[in-house]
């Protein structure tokens, strides 16, 4: 071949290699941009709104979220401090005291220290029942209630233990109340069977203070129904995506990285939300319990939060390894080179009549993996992201256990093989054997 044919040939290879990059830039590579762009904005917002939706509309989830509530300290004595004030001003005992002493003036003084013994009193058997299993138990029935109280609050038709009045959320406590009479009555205070029960004024709790709260009742009822399907079209989105792409692998890395900056940006906005939860409890009896409140009730979240940053740091890394980069590619033949080398010492042990079946149904095992690691991901419930990495790790050491026993029963190529059946090229790579095809590329 002269220098001509060389020199025509280098041009039509240019031609081609332009023809091929304005390929790439079709409408199926747009269409995969599109898909990761709306999946990627959507996430953040899917997620959230999931978790909410579970929370609020799905019974057995807001009682499991509400109930640890029930014995956290700060908890127990905002409740123990409002049953104690009602329960105190309604008994009055500085009165009944007095009125009972009036025939005996010389026993005056001691009204005063009787009366607060009396107080005390109701305060520890308050503080008793708080920490006993009854409470555990009111609280569960009482949250069972609450959370379909709310639900009708927010759909605009409150009832129940939980009401909406103007900006505040309502919480009646005579139920309650009622058990600590007993109590009461129980132990030696006989006089308390005989007080009503509270007007509802004097014995509810504002659990919540927000001017939003008709906002979120409009958001309620528009976004209920979007939220139990959002957070699903959103991962089929980043699925399309992936499918879609000319570069698979590629993209596969992108939508981890997607995946990790929406977690962030979840997390971030509970940061900002527990500061706004300060806010909207100020002046509340459950002030003092805010940071016990948020927690326990967003520990769901932060659950979803860190299972997908550990699903996109797997689809991340996952991607990179399996992409056309230089440090893949030289991360991939690496390790390739360690497999077969471990492999081919084996290659004369008891190890390779099994590897020789393993490496004829290598593709099926493969399959099998990764189908196995897909079905423990999609029925694990909940999703923790410790679970999505030991996944991750246990599928990657049975395919590096499938590799070297594949690489154990491979048969050697003979030296006439080698030559005939030249190994197929990396990309980057040529064949030193050819010289005018190396100088044409």
């Amino acid at each position: 071949m002269d220098t001509d044919d060389v020199n025509a040939l280098q041009a039509r290879i240019v031609e081609l290699e332009a023809l091929n990059a304005k390929r790439r830039f079709d409408g199926r590579g747009l269409t995969a941009w599109v898909l990761l762009i709306i999946a990627a904005i959507l996430f953040p917002v899917a997620l959230t709104a999931y978790w909410g939706q579970r929370t609020l509309t799905d019974t057995q989830r807001y009682v499991a979220t509400v109930a640890p509530l029930a014995k956290d300290p700060t908890v127990k004595r905002a409740v123990a401090e409002k049953v104690t004030l009602v329960i105190v001003t309604q008994l009055d005992a500085q009165k009944r005291v007095s009125n009972l002493l009036q025939e005996y003036p010389r026993l005056a003084p001691i009204s005063g220290p009787i009366a607060t013994g009396v107080d005390t009193f109701v305060g520890n058997q308050v503080t008793k029942l708080v920490d006993s299993e009854q409470f555990d138990q009111f609280w569960v029935r009482a949250n069972t209630e609450l959370q379909e109280a709310l639900i009708a609050a927010l759909s605009g038709e409150p009832d129940g233990a939980v009401s909406i009045q103007g900006d505040q959320v309502i919480l009646d406590t005579g139920d309650l109340i009622t058990a600590i009479k007993a109590r009461l009555v129980d132990r030696g205070l006989s006089f308390a069977a005989n007080l009503p029960v509270p007007p509802a004024a004097d014995r509810q709790i504002v659990l919540l203070t927000s001017p939003q709260l008709k906002q979120a009742r409009r958001a309620y009822a528009l976004g209920q129904p979007v939220a139990q399907w959002l957070v699903y079209a959103t991962l089929l989105l980043f699925v399309f995506a992936v499918l879609v792409s000319r570069r698979r692998a590629w993209m596969t890395m992108v939508v981890g990285i997607a995946v990790i900056i929406g977690a962030v940006l979840i997390r971030l906005g509970m940061a900002y939300g527990q500061s706004q939860v300060e806010l909207t409890l100020s002046g509340t009896t459950f002030a003092i319990a805010q940071e016990a409140f948020f927690t326990i009730l967003t520990a769901f979240l932060l659950n979803a939060v860190r299972a997908a940053f550990a699903l996109g740091l797997v689809l991340a890394v996952v991607g990179w390894f399996l992409s056309g980069t230089k440090s893949a590619r030289a991360a991939r033949l690496h390790l390739g080179g360690a497999l077969s080398g471990a492999g081919g010492r084996a290659a004369g042990s008891a190890f390779a009549p099994v590897g020789a079946w393993f490496a004829r149904t290598k593709v099926l095992w493969r399959f099998l993996i990764g189908a196995v690691a897909a079905v423990v991901l999609l029925v694990s419930n909940p999703l923790t992201g410790s679970l999505i990495l030991w996944t991750a790790v246990l599928s990657v050491l049975a395919l590096v256990v499938l590799e070297l026993l594949a690489a154990a029963g491979a048969t050697r190529p003979t030296n006439a093989e080698s030559t005939t059946l030249p190994a197929p090229e990396e990309e980057g790579q040529t064949d030193p054997a050819t010289p005018e095809r190396r100088n044409v590329l």
